[in-house]
């Protein structure tokens, strides 16, 4: 796991670089939100676990952990499911119907600890209301992300990520032109389907977006993001049922993006 950063008050990422090939790197993000009862959302890669377990001890303490907000069932959002929800005895796992139920064919989910939320419902965490909301765009049809409804912070899913020359903790770092085309590539790979979207739909889902009106943008896959950003992101994301499909890796550059991997896990390994 990569240095833990603090762009808010309230907010703690916990973040993994991933390699991907001679393109950049990928962030793969968890967060911690500081509320009156704490708020995991997702937990990263399996690999990071331990790393994992220690960073949200570190800033809330496992066994003050309230609640684990699981934005879907993807491996790279999963990774410390099972063990955060053995060590931390009072968390509840807020996440899709339907991904309880997908998980539950691979570790024994406590389905009575489960809280299923669907978007437009709402969870009140204490000292605030968080609004389950739908991303613009997904690999997985049950994702589901957050907005927090007294800072504004937007937690997106795996909509606005981007594959990035370097590892950065601030995306208003990133030159512009590298953010877009990173977007873009990394939008049009993840979300395959989005080449079959009818504009003016997918128009109406990006004003609903833009509704939301939010103060800060953690993507899954994207350092913290100013909300003064979302208007150069949608145009991102508008412009992604015209891009070119993303081939899949060839077994080469496959057996390249893993060797990478292994290396960075390795150096993150030590260096915790």
């Amino acid at each position: 796991m990569d240095q833990i950063y603090q762009p808010s008050s309230d907010v703690h990422v916990l973040p993994v670089t991933m390699p991907m090939g001679p393109e950049g790197v990928l962030t793969v993000n968890a967060f911690m939100l500081t509320a009156q009862e704490p708020v995991l959302v997702d937990t990263g890669i399996g690999q990071c676990g331990d790393e994992l377990l220690e960073a949200v001890d570190s800033v809330v303490g496992l066994a003050n952990l309230r609640w684990l907000w699981l934005t879907h069932d993807d491996a790279d959002h999963t990774g410390a499911v099972q063990r955060v929800m053995d060590a931390a005895p009072q968390v509840r796992l807020v996440t899709h119907a339907f991904s309880a139920m997908r998980m539950s064919t691979w570790w024994p989910v406590p389905l009575d600890r489960v809280h299923a939320i669907r978007p437009g419902d709402r969870l009140h965490v204490g000292d605030r209301t968080l609004r389950a909301v739908a991303p613009p765009l997904y690999d997985s049809p049950m994702s589901i992300g957050v907005l927090d409804e007294s800072t504004g912070s937007l937690f997106s899913v795996d909509s606005f990520g981007a594959v990035l020359p370097a590892a950065t903790q601030d995306a208003g770092e990133v030159p512009h032109d590298a953010l877009a085309g990173g977007m873009l590539a990394w939008s049009a790979m993840d979300s395959p389907w989005s080449s079959m979207l009818d504009r003016a739909k997918f128009g109406e889902v990006l004003d609903g977006v833009r509704r939301l009106e939010p103060s800060r943008i953690f993507s899954s896959h994207l350092p913290a993001a100013s909300g003064t950003s979302l208007e150069q992101f949608l145009e991102v994301l508008a412009s992604v049922p015209d891009a070119t499909p993303v081939p899949a890796p060839s077994h080469t550059e496959f057996t390249a993006m893993i060797e990478g991997m292994q290396s960075e896990l390795e150096v993150a390994s030590s260096a915790g």
